[in-house]
């Protein structure tokens, strides 16, 4: 990854919202995700989707493989895991509620510095990098 060139971290749920509803999204994480800009997504959260999609609580209208071309756009670079964001998963304490992909990838906006664009509460308050919170709106709009 060039240095700078990603200022953002996308959190799975943002990623897969953007692309399949995003009319749930506030205006201004619409306009930040909408930017050409390149975004960050870590790799797990394709594994996360993939997860998602096979428990039956991704439902898409193609095949995970046409979702992934479609939502990997071309201002969407992927972010490998690596031994210091690995690391950095532990900074969290045995006590941090995340799961392991919510540990990965605020571990990952922490290691490269990046904003993390999340609705989770709790991954703003581990105070570990820089979020760009918005409230979650539960009652989803009918696909």
């Amino acid at each position: 990854m060039e240095r700078g060139s990603v200022r953002c971290l996308l959190d799975t749920a943002l990623w897969i919202n953007g692309v399949t509803m995003p009319q749930v999204l506030p205006e201004r994480i619409r306009h930040l995700v909408e930017t050409p800009e390149q975004k960050g997504l870590c790799s797990v959260s394709l594994l996360e989707a993939a997860i998602l999609h096979r428990l039956g609580r991704l439902e898409l209208k193609s095949a995970l493989s046409e979702f992934f071309a479609a939502a990997l756009s071309a201002d969407v670079q992927l972010l490998e895991l690596t031994p210091a964001i690995a690391a950095k998963t532990n900074d969290l304490g045995r006590d941090f509620p995340g799961d392991p992909f919510d540990r990965t990838i605020l571990a990952t906006a922490a290691v490269l510095n990046l904003t993390l664009i999340n609705a989770d509460p709790v991954l703003r308050e581990a105070k570990l990098c820089s979020v760009e919170y918005y409230p979650f709106r539960p009652a989803r709009a009918h696909r």
